[in-house]
């Protein structure tokens, strides 16, 4: 009897393994195939964690500080009348005689007697010890100028704390007639120096100043003029706050005999190490009547020299 031959069964299982290896093979195609165009077409990315590269900011180069020129001044009027500017040497011979004032700041009516008197009783000049105008306006200088308008005795300021709105004495040196800050002259027998104190102190520069021009001198007679005194003989302390002992050894070691200064509203004087030192703030300004009782008055010195003797007398002027 012929056998009969059976169709061979396959395995579920096994179709199932093929149709998972066949869908693998196929994605592994496309991936080599497709995968390097898709990476060309994307921005690589950034590894996790990494920053990103940034470009340095340019720095600007270092330049130079250019500091722009002040602009020129507004053109000033000029003076009416200004002081005869200030001579080397004055030529008055062996005797002659001079005045001395101080402070006349904000009281014209005395400032105004005192000229009158200067110029009647024979002075050859006038010396400022300073505070000559209220605060330093241009103002006060022009109104000053009217002041001095016909006096006609040469005029040798210097400045003191109330002559600049700003302590660089444009204003100053542009009206008062002063040629500097500091400055010195001679006439007859005398030597006679003119400090700037104006900021409450003789800086280093100024007492440098002074000593060359004191060693340079061959006058016999020698005199210091400034604004703030050295020392109050009646022990204020309305005076120098630098350079008050420098300033007083200058004058004992070269010879110096009077020593003129202002500031305190009064007349005071004094002798030290056969210095003579006069302060004459009474010219105008308000006196300081309850420091200094016996020295209150308003007034202006007048100085007199005959070869190498000097005295002096307190000219009072009456309100």
């Amino acid at each position: 009897m012929a056998q009969r031959k059976g169709r061979r069964r396959r395995n579920p299982g096994q179709v199932i393994l093929w149709g998972l290896s066949l869908v693998v093979v196929l994605s592994m195609v496309l991936g080599y195939v497709i995968g390097p165009l898709s990476q060309s077409a994307r921005p690589t990315p950034t590894p996790t964690g990494a920053a990103t590269p940034r470009l340095p900011t340019p720095t600007p180069e270092a330049t130079a500080t250019v500091i722009a020129p002040a602009p020129s001044p507004v053109p000033r009027p000029e003076p009416s009348e200004t002081p005869q500017p200030t001579p080397t040497t004055l030529d008055l011979g062996k005797q002659f005689s001079f005045a001395v004032c101080g402070d006349s700041r904000d009281g014209d009516d005395i400032y105004r007697r005192a000229l009158d008197s200067v110029q009647d009783d024979g002075s050859s000049f006038l010396i400022h010890l300073g505070d000559i105008v209220p605060s330093g306006r241009e103002s006060q200088w022009l109104a000053w100028q009217e002041l001095m308008a016909g006096f006609a005795l040469p005029f040798f300021p210097v400045p003191g704390n109330h002559d600049s709105p700003d302590g660089l004495l444009d204003e100053y040196l542009q009206y008062s007639g002063a040629p500097a800050q500091r400055y010195s002259f001679d006439a007859g027998s005398v030597h006679f120096v003119m400090l700037d104190s104006y900021s409450g102190a003789l800086f280093p520069s100024t007492l440098e100043w002074l000593e060359e021009d004191l060693a340079a001198t061959e006058q016999p007679v020698r005199m210091l003029f400034f604004h703030h005194p050295p020392f109050d003989p009646d022990g204020t302390d309305h005076i120098l706050q630098m350079g008050n002992s420098q300033v007083m050894s200058l004058a004992e070691e070269y010879g110096v005999q009077y020593v003129f200064t202002s500031h305190i509203h009064a007349y005071e004087e004094a002798e030290r190490n056969g210095v003579q030192y006069i302060i004459s703030g009474g010219c105008g300004a308000p006196l300081y009547a309850k420091e200094h009782p016996d020295g209150a008055f308003h007034h202006y010195v007048r100085v007199h020299v005959d070869g190498t003797d000097v005295s002096t007398e307190v000219v009072r002027i009456e309100p």
